[in-house]
């Protein structure tokens, strides 16, 4: 299923701050570098063309317990937009 739009780093990096971690804290937790997070949260194309479902899925395992509820509702329909699905 074809990809509608890539993941925001914005809103990746406001799920990392509202779950109180570090950049560092989560590349530990997640198994990549601070700088591979700093790249997301920037938004650097070529990190962004490479991030697999992998890394989304495990920043999401991390951050999600410490989220709003607001934020998982947005959260969630990022996940749906990005992979094509309609949500209501």
């Amino acid at each position: 299923m074809a990809r509608r739009k890539n993941f925001s780093g914005a809103q990746l990096r406001a799920l990392r701050k509202e779950s109180g971690y570090t950049q560092e804290e989560l590349a530990v937790r997640i198994g990549i570098s601070r700088e591979t997070v700093s790249a997301i949260e920037n938004e650097k194309p070529e990190t962004m063309n490479s991030i697999g479902v992998e890394v989304i899925s495990k920043w999401w395992s991390v951050c999600r317990q410490k989220a709003s509820e607001q934020t998982r509702q947005s959260f969630f329909s990022t996940v749906m937009d990005y992979f094509g699905f309609t949500h209501s």
